[in-house]
């Protein structure tokens, strides 16, 4: 029988932990905030600032929002985004992207402290998410699968998991981690030839590939684990990911659907994230100055 992997389960579970660290913090003085940075209007970024925001306000965690027009000049940007970053009442932030070509986005992550960086975008992170380091602030969306997979006991020792997408955001890091984890794995891209062939032999596929119906029946073997991230949609504007639903459900021991899966618990881990960071504020750590 198919379970479906339900976001809000994780996301209650994980707003728990988030409440405890955040009693905690209140305690010594500390009110943990994020300071939301954007460039342009971009209705992707505007949609997920809106629900980061919703989500971390309904968790109590206080919010600053700093929104600056397409055009502003990378001399602008980059010196409000230093103030912004060396602001002490600030512990942690999320630059949303894309920015403008004209900002020079290796120069923006230079420029920000590891430890406020609650979406594993800086060098240093990278490297712990690398090494599985457990100070490691790691990009948000692989970690909601990875705690999708932790909260439903999925164990990955010696399991053959294929990932489809292989962004710097999502496939590479969830690559990472899931080697990390002891599973062997496979990563597919653009390129890959006969993405059936590196599927259907795989205990777990994720696809990260944002590609509508991507994956079918015949890249799903029976009792497979199917975590789903694409977003996609379709001509009636309703939300869809890579995997055909329908097609493979039956065929799954565990699948993820979208949305409810693991879009459902992204901001959620945003904010558990904050609290680590937080955490790591109390004592001093060594970050990369410019």
């Amino acid at each position: 029988m198919t379970t479906i992997m339900e976001g809000k389960k994780v996301a209650a579970y994980l707003s728990g932990e988030i409440a405890d660290a955040l009693a905690e913090s209140h305690k010594h003085g500390i009110n943990p905030k994020v300071a939301f940075v954007r460039i342009g209007e971009l209705t992707d970024a505007i949609s997920y600032e809106n629900a980061a925001v919703k989500r971390l306000e309904k968790l109590g965690i206080e919010t600053e929002q700093y929104h600056f027009a397409g055009d502003v000049s990378a001399k602008a940007f980059l010196t409000k985004f230093r103030e912004i970053n060396e602001d002490y009442s600030v512990n942690g932030i999320l630059l949303l992207q894309p920015v403008p070509k004209h900002i020079d986005m290796k120069r923006v992550v230079e420029l920000m402290n590891p430890i406020k960086d609650i979406d594993g975008m800086t060098p240093v992170n990278m490297g712990k998410v690398l090494t599985g380091e457990p100070d490691r602030l790691e990009p948000c969306t692989p970690a909601a699968v990875m705690e999708i997979l932790k909260f439903y006991d999925i164990d990955l020792k010696g399991r053959n998991v294929t990932v489809v997408g292989a962004s710097a955001v999502v496939g590479k890091p969830l690559t990472l981690s899931l080697i990390n984890r002891e599973a062997t794995v496979t990563t597919c891209n653009l390129y890959t030839d006969d993405l059936v062939d590196k599927c259907r032999n795989a205990d777990v596929i994720i696809s990260a590939a944002g590609a509508r119906n991507l994956i079918g029946d015949a890249h799903v073997k029976a009792g497979a684990v199917v975590i789903d991230v694409g977003i996609n949609f379709t001509e009636e504007g309703r939300m869809v990911g890579d995997v055909d639903y329908e097609a493979v459900k039956d065929k799954t021991s565990y699948i993820t659907p979208v949305p409810g899966g693991v879009g459902a618990i992204t901001t959620t881990v945003l904010a558990y994230h904050l609290m680590m960071a937080t955490d790591f504020q109390k004592e001093p750590v060594l970050f990369l100055e410019d």
